[in-house]
């Protein structure tokens, strides 16, 4: 993790309500060496997912590829699955600020804006293939019970209306994001069948994903939509 990554891990990990979830009391490490032992167990987790499967993973083992006492490591997260947790979380927290470099004036239409944001999370996973374990693998640290998995879809959903709003007139349908909340949970489960049997998001699977999202949306969007003057 670069000096961003672990800036980041301070602001979310530190200072947000994910930190309750992660760990029975709030971070007390705010140190350097604090901040140096938390991102070496996040990138100790993370080396070791490369080539192992998660749940084959435990924290005696992230402990020593992070050269980090197993008694120190327990003041930085409780468990395994809490250092999985937060890697997911900055993750997606990773991939939202990449998507929202995909710009809606490169594309004629608003399926070509869609297809390349599809694309676009697609080579982040290929790029980082401990992304897409952490999301689409079987029995993986989830946010169950708590709120920051669905808030997390809810951002991206938003940032592709929000887009798609300032450059088109859309339709006047009270549901509408409830509409692109569907589209991408059909993108998501298409990409979850894929990773679970080929452990990749292969090239057909993301044809499908595209292809239903689009066929999905043209039942509510016109095939053209008029753009805004500006």
């Amino acid at each position: 993790m670069s000096d961003h990554r672990d800036d980041k891990i301070e602001d979310i990990l530190v200072d947000s309500e994910l930190a309750k979830k992660l760990v029975p009391n709030k971070f007390k490490f705010t140190s350097q060496q604090g901040r140096v032992r938390r991102q070496k167990l996040l990138m100790g987790a993370k080396k070791l997912s490369e080539t192992r499967s998660i749940n084959d993973i435990s924290l005696a083992d992230v402990c020593e590829e992070a050269g980090i006492p197993r008694a120190s490591a327990y003041h930085f997260f409780p468990n395994i699955e809490a250092i999985f947790l937060a890697l997911r979380f900055l993750n997606a927290i990773e991939i939202l600020e990449i998507l929202t470099t995909v710009e809606t004036v490169d594309y004629d239409r608003w399926q070509g804006y869609l297809t390349a944001l599809i694309q676009r999370c697609v080579n982040i996973f290929h790029d980082d293939q401990t992304k897409a374990k952490l999301i689409y693998d079987t029995n993986t640290p989830d946010f169950e019970g708590d709120s920051f998995g669905e808030d997390m879809d809810h951002q991206i959903v938003e940032l592709v209306y929000k887009r798609l709003s300032e450059r088109y007139e859309m339709p006047k349908f009270e549901d509408l994001q409830d509409i692109f909340l569907v589209t991408y949970s059909i993108i998501n489960g298409i990409f979850t069948l894929s990773y679970r049997r080929h452990e990749r998001i292969t090239d057909n699977y993301l044809q499908e994903a595209t292809t239903a999202s689009i066929a999905y949306l043209r039942c509510y969007l016109p095939e053209k939509l008029p753009r805004k003057n500006r």
